[in-house]
């Protein structure tokens, strides 16, 4: 009686192992489709910007085909989107958004998304993917802080367009610890900015819907 409990509880034992060890299959599969949807997400809106570009060009070219004014190619610099995109710039641009709830799972490259919203004035941020995409060219001052609680630390970078602009690094040994970092950026309209993790494996950022450490804020200077 007692060796055939004692082999039952072997057998459960084996069993809770197997299931914990799936539990982390499961949630590293996870970590992985998350970062994968982040890159399609970037890869996406760089073809999208693209697309965009080619089609303004093609239309202006068809316009003054039609004026018989000179036909354009592609033109580089500061001015470039303003001109294309006349009559779509919002008056006001600016946002604040923050993190109602405690992220965990982070790794290297997955966009920090943080979809509870303060302001969005222009509506340029994207709270399902936590991208915001500059809608008109112009000098922006972006600020981020995160609460990183962890036996480990994790790196946020600004990002624009896949290129980091500043970093802020949390180094919590067990206990949350508050980093945040400020850039002021000249940008052009179509763009992308956001929050992305980095030098971290499983990373966690603490935040409450009450308690709002983790923030992502933007405005248009001039």
């Amino acid at each position: 009686m007692v060796k055939e409990m004692a082999m039952k509880i072997r057998l459960l034992e084996k069993r809770v192992g197997q299931v914990k060890e799936l539990e982390q299959k499961v949630a590293a599969q996870g970590r992985i489709i998350e970062y994968l949807m982040d890159q399609v997400t970037k890869c996406e809106l760089t073809s999208c910007r693209k697309v965009e570009s080619d089609a303004d060009i093609i239309q202006k070219n068809m316009t003054a085909l039609h004026s018989g004014k000179t036909i354009i190619g592609p033109k580089s610099g500061f001015n470039r989107g303003r001109e294309i995109r006349t009559g779509e710039v919002p008056e006001n641009v600016a946002f604040t958004a923050y993190l109602d709830h405690t992220l965990s799972g982070l790794a290297n490259g997955m966009i920090i998304r943080i979809p509870s919203i303060l302001l969005n004035d222009g509506n340029a941020y994207n709270v399902h993917t936590g991208i915001f995409t500059v809608p008109v060219d112009g000098t922006y001052l972006f600020t981020f802080s995160i609460v990183h609680f962890n036996m480990n630390q994790l790196v946020a970078k600004l990002v624009v367009d896949n290129v980091g602009m500043v970093d802020a690094v949390a180094d919590s040994d067990g206990r949350e610890h508050q980093s945040s970092n400020t850039a002021i950026l000249r940008l052009q309209n179509g763009q992308s900015v956001w929050l992305e993790a980095a030098d971290v494996e499983d990373g966690t950022l603490f935040s409450l819907a009450n308690e709002r450490y983790c923030t992502f804020s933007g405005v248009l200077l001039y």
